[in-house]
C-alpha cells in the first residue's frame, strides 16, 4: 500500500471493496456490483506483453463488496486484476494463447512470432528465386511447372499476408469505435490467399492423379480446372464468409473480425475437405507407383526406398502435414514444431521441386557451361590471329582449324 495514495474510506453508507495494490497498479475504492478499469502499465517488467494501444484493465467488485478472484486457487491481488485486453488480440487468437496474462511467458511468445515471420520470410525468398528459375528456361515451361508455378506464387501471398497481419494487427493504434475499413480487407484477402494456399495443394493432388490414372488425359483442361480451383472458388468461399461477419456482426472490444465465431467454419471445412481429398489422392498415387515398382521385379529394400521418398516428397506437396496439426495442444514445444511446419513449407517445396530438381540442375549446369564457351568465343580473335600467322609462314593449307582449350581436359574446335 506504500506506494498509493488513497483516500480515506467513502462514508456515504455504501458498500466498497477494499482499495490495494495488485503489484502493478493500484485500485481505488470502488462501489460495490461494479467494475473498475484502469490503464495497461507501461513501467512493469510485463509491460512489453501489453502492446494493445487501445486496450485496458479492469477489475470486478462483487456485491458482496469484495474483488472478484479470476483465479480458483489464486490468492495474490494481481490474480483478481485482468490485464488482457491490453494484448492485442492478433496475438491470442493467432497463437491461440488462452492463459491468463500473469502465465504467459514473455520469451515464448516472440520466439514462436519470430519463427513464424523468419519462416515465411524465407520462404518467400527460396520462392521467389524458383519462379524466376522457372521462368528464365523455356525447356521448363510445361503443365506441370505451370501448377508449381501458381502454388509457388499461393505461398507468396499467403506468406507476405500473414507477415503484414502480424505486424499491423499488433502495432496498429485505432478504437473500436472507429475501426479502419482497410483492418477488414486485410483481414479478408489473408483469409482469401490462405485458402488459395490450400486449393493449390489439393490443385497439385488433382493434377497428379489424373496424369497418372488418365495417361491420355488433356493437360490444357486439367490446367484451366486447376486455376479455377486454385484461385476462383476461394473468391466465393471467402465472400460468404465476409458477408456472414458483416451480418453476424462483432462483440464488444474486439475488431477487425479477430475474434473466434462459429463463421469460420466457412473456411476451415472446405480446408478440411481438400485435405482429406488429398489423402485419397495420395494413398491411390502410391497404390500405382507401388504397382509400376513391382513390374520391374525390383527387391524389396528398392521398393521401399522409392516409397518413402515419394511420401517425404508429396506429403509437403498436398500439404497433408496439416492433418496431424489440429490438436489444441499447450505444449510450447508443440506451438514451436507447429510453427516451424507452417511457415517454412514454402522453402521445403521450393528446395524439393526447384533447387533439387535434377532437370533444373542440369539446365542450370549447360547454361553456366555456355556463358564460359562465350567468353572463349569473346577472346578467340586476338589468339586465332597470331595462330593463323605462324602458320600461315609454315604451311599452304587451304583450310585451317583453331583450336582453343578448355578448362579441364576438353576442347572446342572452331573452323575459321
Amino acid at each position: 500500500m506504500a506506494e498509493c495514495d488513497f483516500p480515506l474510506y467513502p462514508t456515504d453508507g455504501r458498500l466498497y471493496c477494499n482499495a490495494t495494490y495488485d503489484g502493478v497498479q493500484c485500485w481505488n475504492y470502488t462501489l460495490a456490483g461494479t467494475t473498475a478499469f484502469g490503464a495497461c502499465p507501461e513501467n512493469h517488467p510485463a509491460s512489453i506483453i501489453f502492446d494493445n494501444p487501445s486496450g485496458y484493465s479492469y477489475r470486478k467488485c462483487e456485491i458482496s463488496g469484495i474483488w472478484w478472484n479470476n483465479s480458483n486457487t489464486g490468492i495474490h491481488e494481481f490474480a483478481k486484476s485482468n490485464y488482457q485486453p491490453c494484448v492485442s488480440q492478433a496475438i491470442l487468437e493467432m497463437h491461440d494463447i488462452k492463459a491468463d496474462i500473469h502465465d504467459l511467458n514473455v520469451e515464448r511468445i516472440k520466439l514462436i512470432m519470430y519463427i513464424y515471420i523468419s519462416g515465411y520470410a524465407v520462404s518467400i525468398l527460396l520462392l521467389t528465386i524458383a519462379l524466376a528459375i522457372f521462368g528464365l528456361f523455356k525447356q521448363l515451361h510445361c503443365s506441370r511447372v505451370s501448377i508449381h508455378s501458381n502454388l509457388f506464387i499461393s505461398y507468396i501471398l499467403s506468406g507476405s499476408m500473414w507477415i503484414v497481419f502480424y505486424k499491423e494487427m499488433s502495432l496498429s493504434n485505432f478504437s473500436v469505435e472507429s475501426r479502419p475499413t482497410w483492418c477488414y480487407v486485410l483481414h479478408a484477402f489473408t483469409q482469401y490467399t490462405t485458402l488459395c494456399n490450400f486449393a493449390w495443394m489439393l490443385s497439385e493432388g488433382i493434377f497428379l492423379h489424373f496424369c497418372l490414372v488418365h495417361v491420355f488425359s488433356d493437360k490444357r483442361k486439367l490446367l484451366i480446372t486447376c486455376c479455377v480451383v486454385g484461385w476462383v472458388l476461394p473468391i466465393f468461399i471467402t465472400g460468404i464468409y465476409c458477408i456472414v461477419r458483416v451480418i453476424d456482426g462483432e462483440e464488444e472490444n474486439h475488431g477487425c473480425w479477430l475474434e473466434i465465431q462459429w463463421s469460420f467454419w466457412i473456411l476451415l471445412i472446405p480446408i478440411i475437405i481438400s485435405l482429406l481429398l488429398n489423402l485419397i489422392f495420395l494413398i491411390n498415387i502410391l497404390r500405382i507407383i507401388l504397382s509400376k515398382i513391382r513390374s520391374f521385379n525390383q527387391r524389396d529394400s528398392d521398393q521401399f526406398r522409392k516409397t518413402v521418398r515419394a511420401i517425404l516428397i508429396l506429403v509437403p506437396l498436398l500439404g497433408l502435414q496439416y492433418i496431424l496439426m489440429p490438436l489444441n495442444n499447450d505444449s510450447f514445444l508443440y506451438k514451436i514444431i507447429v510453427a516451424i511446419v507452417t511457415s517454412y513449407q514454402g522453402a521445403v517445396i521450393a528446395v524439393l521441386f526447384c533447387f533439387l530438381n535434377s532437370k533444373v540442375l542440369n539446365l542450370i549446369k549447360r547454361k553456366i557451361r555456355t556463358k564460359q564457351w562465350c567468353v572463349g568465343i569473346q577472346r578467340l580473335p586476338q589468339r586465332s590471329s597470331i595462330r593463323s600467322s605462324s602458320r600461315k609462314s609454315s604451311s599452304s593449307k587451304k583450310e585451317e582449324y583453331d583450336l582453343t582449350e578448355n578448362r579441364g581436359s576438353r576442347a572446342v574446335f572452331l573452323p575459321k
